[in-house]
């Protein structure tokens, strides 16, 4: 099954738009009527579609309300489906870490992932990844990720019946071995590719930089974080890497891959993406506007019009001959995640000048009470703070100007039980939750 989405998917990146957009409705017909008979939370929600005859009115599709993460919370249980549709199943549950305050289960079927690996390996395609290589992964793969001393070889990682693929290794390894080791795993292994998210690839690039080791790195497969062109900046001036952004969620799976011209390409076969404004219209080409998507092939749980949770701008066709719907950027967080006592909420981002100003390698934003915040960072120089006074007037014009804001100097900063270097983080739990 695996292989023939694979073989569809090589064909169905050269189609023309309309024929993506039938073969889109297509599969979203057989997901709305599945939800709509078999997952409670969807019995009434999908009504403004259905027309008395059962067909669908895709006119009224934006009249479908949005899914938030506090629903998947909230309704956890009436959103899982009585039955699954024939080959779907069985079902695995995985979990998101609980960074924006909302850790979240979600049920994913067997097809889902089926899917998922097919998109995945097109990407690879795109971005001329050699499956013979070996790739090293430091994102782990759930709580036994800690029990891995000497790394765990999950055998080959590229299309299952390629000649070239049956000779690659992914090795995975502990998320929190530090960069030492990490370049440790890496020359061992013999690896050409890491596998990490963008934050901590940075950090690794600067540690690398910093305690002079010499390691040599093909691709970075970035995912998890947006990614800045700092980022990619550092990794190719200390490992001489480029780095490929695989934009994907465990809610949403994998949303988009960036074509051959490095421009990011919605996997439109897997999913639904709408970018919509602040009045929940579609943005056109050049405008900002927050991430919904819709999975085709997540029946065990559906996600109809579910709020990703980013900002991103909607971007021009391509020309590298595909027709996807493209992507011009990430942006950063959607959703609100920190909260001021008099109702407000914000989902702003610092800017990009922040790094520089406090002459930093990384660091994290916190809310730590009703209206208190702490800045924690690594400064560059351990002995000069950074320009402390101009990073607090940012901080008050992009959130709250009445905000306290503590500034904390450390010579690093924990990560989450996921492994993530987290950059906005509430660890205030507010009153009405």
């Amino acid at each position: 099954m695996q292989h023939e989405f694979y073989d569809m998917l090589m064909e169905s990146q050269y189609w023309l738009p309309e024929t993506m957009v039938a073969y889109q409705r297509s599969q979203l017909a057989q997901l709305l009527r599945h939800a709509r008979a078999n997952v409670p939370f969807y019995e009434r929600r999908l009504d403004p579609v259905f027309t008395p005859s059962g067909d669908i009115d895709w006119d009224r599709w934006e009249e479908i309300p949005i899914v938030r993460r506090s629903d998947m919370v909230e309704h956890r249980d009436a959103m899982q489906a009585r039955l699954l549709p024939r080959g779907h199943g069985p079902v695995g549950i995985i979990e998101t870490s609980g960074s924006t305050g909302l850790p979240i289960r979600i049920t994913i079927s067997t097809i889902a992932t089926y899917s998922a690996a097919a998109l995945r390996w097109r990407g690879h395609r795109w971005q001329n990844l050699d499956w013979s290589k070996t790739t090293l992964s430091r994102l782990g793969d759930g709580d036994h990720a800690l029990a891995w001393p000497e790394g765990e070889n999950k055998g080959p990682w590229g299309l299952p019946g390629d000649s070239a693929a049956a000779n690659g290794t992914l090795w995975s390894i502990s998320r929190l071995f530090d960069t030492p080791d990490v370049m440790r795993f890496y020359k061992q292994f013999g690896a050409s590719y890491l596998n990490a998210g963008p934050n901590m690839a940075h950090i690794n690039a600067l540690d690398v930089q910093r305690l002079g080791i010499d390691v040599r790195i093909e691709a970075i497969l970035a995912q998890g974080n947006v990614i800045r062109q700092a980022d990619r900046d550092i990794c190719r001036e200390v490992f001489g890497a480029r780095m490929v952004e695989i934009y994907s969620a465990k809610e949403g799976g994998p949303i988009a891959n960036p074509c051959p011209l490095d421009r990011l390409h919605v996997n439109s076969e897997g999913c639904l993406v709408e970018i919509l404004d602040a009045d929940g219209r579609p943005c056109a080409v050049g405008e900002t506007g927050r991430v919904i998507v819709t999975p085709f092939y997540q029946t065990a749980q559906p996600l109809i019009r579910y709020e990703q949770g980013d900002w991103a701008t909607v971007g021009a066709p391509c020309s590298c001959g595909r027709h996807h719907q493209v992507i011009d950027a990430i942006r950063g967080r959607s959703i609100a995640i920190f909260h001021h006592p008099d109702g407000r909420s914000v989902a702003n981002l610092m800017p990009d000048e922040t790094s520089s100003l406090l002459a930093s390698r990384y660091w994290q934003l916190a809310q730590v009470g009703a209206n208190a915040y702490e800045l924690r960072y690594v400064p560059t120089d351990t002995e000069s703070p950074g320009n402390e006074a101009a990073v607090r007037a940012l901080f008050h014009q992009t959130f709250f100007a009445d905000a306290d804001l503590t500034f904390v100097r450390s010579a690093a900063i924990p990560l989450t039980s996921g492994g993530k270097l987290v950059e906005y983080l509430s660890e205030w739990r507010r009153p009405d939750r």
